[in-house]
């Protein structure tokens, strides 16, 4: 039961507070998902942050790019290929297990020819919009999931990550308008109901997302 504008849910600190409770509970259901929390709203506008790889023995590379000399994905994948190098199920194969080892750049390379050979692929639409989104490139990440939600309305994961690649470039209706459309295509969805909360938090509009929080924590059966 939501007890309405409770004292204890009014300030900033303690909306920020459940917020961050639910975030573990949010991760939880989605391993690929990079939801802003309200630490990262603060940090909306500055660059996404470069990690490295660490490869042995070869010297650290940048997040998205394979050291030099290592296999791209797995040497039987590559040579399949290497031997078929239209074949767009294949290349979303290898694209899938590069984007697992966080090779994102190679994973873009092959998503962006299976779109080539085939336009309307979505599988390859939202991978790539994933990808991008891994790579920190969200309006290019943006662009690829509102592709995929115009051929498809109905894929609840697209209008989630349009959702959180839009709040990441400070498309707050946008974000609000996508996250919502994922609760209704999947009532009771944890992260679309967190990810209100965040959008409607940064709208200023405290008692709505203090809602959006609780019914996440519901949703997530906690």
């Amino acid at each position: 039961m939501i007890h309405k504008r409770e004292p204890r849910w009014q300030s900033a600190a303690d909306r920020a507070r459940v917020a961050a409770e639910l975030l573990e509970e949010a991760e939880s259901l989605s391993e690929n998902s990079t939801i802003a929390t309200p630490a990262e709203v603060a940090r909306a506008s500055l660059p996404p942050p470069i990690r490295a790889e660490l490869p042995d023995p070869a010297p650290p590379a940048p997040e998205g790019e394979a050291p030099a000399g290592a296999a791209t994905a797995a040497p039987g994948l590559d040579e399949l290929v290497a031997r078929e190098p239209d074949n767009v199920g294949l290349l979303l194969q290898r694209a899938e297990v590069l984007c697992g080892r966080r090779h994102y750049t190679a994973a873009q390379r092959d998503l962006e020819r299976a779109l080539r050979l085939e336009p309307g692929n979505m599988d390859a639409l939202a991978t790539l919009g994933l990808v991008l989104s891994r790579k920190g490139l969200w309006i290019e990440a943006a662009a690829q999931f509102k592709s995929v939600v115009e051929l498809d309305p109905g894929r609840t994961a697209a209008w989630y990550y349009l959702g959180e690649a839009l709040n990441h470039v400070d498309d707050l209706a946008g974000a609000l308008t996508a996250f919502e459309r994922a609760a209704e295509l999947e009532p009771g969805n944890p992260k679309a109901l967190y990810g209100c909360g965040i959008v409607l938090d940064r709208l200023n509009r405290p008692a709505e997302a203090t809602q959006m929080y609780r019914r996440s924590r519901e949703a997530a059966g906690r």
